[in-house]
């Protein structure tokens, strides 16, 4: 079963042209390490893991790298503001690393298997990063300017690809002049200026800083990083999935784009994958707007992270997603609903496994084929589960091997028929005082099996009782 994507290299879908059981190299733009990863940042990743996931299921061999943004004008200037001007490399790697255990934390929180991803640091590579600057020295893609920055010339790039932008779309350089010079890392899109490469030593930056016989002392500006990280980690070779939020198309990802030619004569990958906005309340999450929520705030509000990962696969990647805490307790309803359907199925078993059912298989897998339409992909578990005529071992079996795509550790479900002899004989007691008619007396045994953290459901086969899910 061919896979199809929405390339934004290029404005439509596709088919991957690569083989099962083939390698295949899958870069994501990480964290910039300066403050903790909010909701918007944690769904790219979300949709990076079902990706991952996603190829692996269908038997290909994704090597995932994820880059650490330690080093750029945010984290600099958070690292000088703690330390002030006496701020050295040290510090800042103390900085940056406090946000990264952070961040790692929360992606192990939404079940994305850390032990799949080569983490890469910026401040690992800066020997790689300064050789690739002074490539585009050389090749004269780049020039080193009057305030001892070293920039990547645009015009000369284009002159020689004509392709600069082309993430954006065809026509985005149309009407447009290039020329000046922009030394922040981020700016929107209306900014077309040659941007820093490399940046010198400046006293803002107190004493963090690299030397460099050619280039001076001072450190990379941001695009070029994921350029050189791309380079060690896969050799130079075209990556076949690059993804990212949709906020990153310009400038960060049209810059890399550019270096990465201009150093290779490649477009550094086959496929770019961009996740869409989480907005919250209709509006963009961003930190700059001071409008978003990290993991913590759910996990303060008694919402399991997996929670929301279920809200996020509730919609396709490429759908702009508005979150609520509505539309969140929505999606807890559901996901604990699920897990109390599965751990009944999995206590109406007895004897030998279930099998995965072929046909409804091949439904799920088309659905995730299909631009990894994940929403489409749970109503398929949802089908599965209403389905009388598929056995509880069958449904269990099945439900549980689209799991290795969905990645939301439904396994678990079975850990929810753990009940206490104390529970079991409370059941026990209400069993006996339905059977009377004694309803007052059942009532009181429920509150006190409630108490125990314990559920009853009473089923047509009879009560099932199973662990509270916080």
């Amino acid at each position: 079963m061919a896979l199809v994507f929405y390339n934004t290299l290029g404005r439509q879908r596709e088919e991957f042209s690569k083989t099962p059981n083939e390698k295949i190299r899958m870069y994501s733009c990480g964290p910039t390490v300066y403050d903790f990863a909010h909701l918007g940042n944690l769904r790219s990743f979300i949709f990076a893991d079902t990706l991952f996931r996603t190829l692996r299921y269908f038997n290909y061999l994704p090597d995932w790298v994820i880059n650490i943004t330690d080093i750029d004008d945010k984290t600099i200037r958070a690292a000088v503001s703690e330390k002030k001007q006496a701020a050295n490399l040290t510090d800042l790697a103390i900085y940056t690393q406090k946000f990264l255990n952070f961040f790692i934390a929360d992606l192990q929180s939404l079940n994305i298997e850390t032990d799949n991803i080569k983490f890469i640091k910026v401040s690992d590579v800066i020997k790689e990063i300064q050789a690739s600057i002074v490539k585009l020295l050389e090749n004269d893609f780049a020039y080193k300017a009057e305030d001892k920055c070293v920039y990547f010339n645009i015009e000369k790039y284009q002159a020689k690809f004509g392709d600069y932008g082309l993430l954006v779309g065809k026509n985005f350089l149309t009407g447009k002049k290039t020329g000046a010079r922009v030394k922040v890392d981020e700016y929107d899109k209306e900014n077309l200026n040659d941007f820093a490469l490399w940046k010198a030593r400046d006293k803002n930056d107190g004493n963090i800083f690299w030397p460099h016989p050619i280039l001076g002392d001072g450190r990379p500006g941001w695009h070029i990083e994921c350029s050189a990280i791309n380079k060690v980690a896969f050799e130079g070779q075209t990556l076949d999935f690059h993804t990212g939020g949709i906020d990153l198309i310009f400038p960060h990802h049209t810059n890399e784009m550019a270096q990465s030619r201009a150093l290779t004569g490649n477009l550094l990958s086959q496929f770019w994958l961009h996740s869409e906005h989480l907005l919250i309340n209709d509006q963009k999450m961003s930190k700059s707007l001071g409008n978003f929520y990290r993991l913590s705030d759910l996990q303060e509000k008694n919402f399991q992270p997996l929670t929301f990962r279920y809200f996020v696969l509730q919609s396709g990647y490429g759908q702009i997603l508005n979150f609520t805490w509505e539309s969140l307790r929505a999606a807890e309803t559901a996901y604990k609903d699920l897990l109390v359907k599965l751990a009944w199925l999995s206590s109406q078993i007895s004897g030998s496994e279930g099998n995965t059912v072929s046909i409804i298989k091949k439904e799920f897998m088309s659905a995730l084929a299909n631009n990894l339409n994940t929403g489409s992909a749970l109503a398929i578990v949802w089908k599965v589960l209403g389905n009388n005529n598929i056995s509880p071992a069958d449904k269990l079996a099945t439900i549980l091997d689209f799991d290795q795509a969905l990645g939301l550790n439904l396994k678990n479900a079975v850990n929810l028929l753990e009940i206490t002899p104390e529970a079991r004989k409370l059941m026990a007691q209400r069993e006996t005082a339905r059977i009377e008619k004694n309803w007052v007396k059942a009532d009181d045994i429920r509150r006190q099996i409630n108490d125990l953290g314990f559920e009853i459901s009473d089923t047509e086969t009879g009560p099932f009782i199973y662990r509270h899910i916080s």
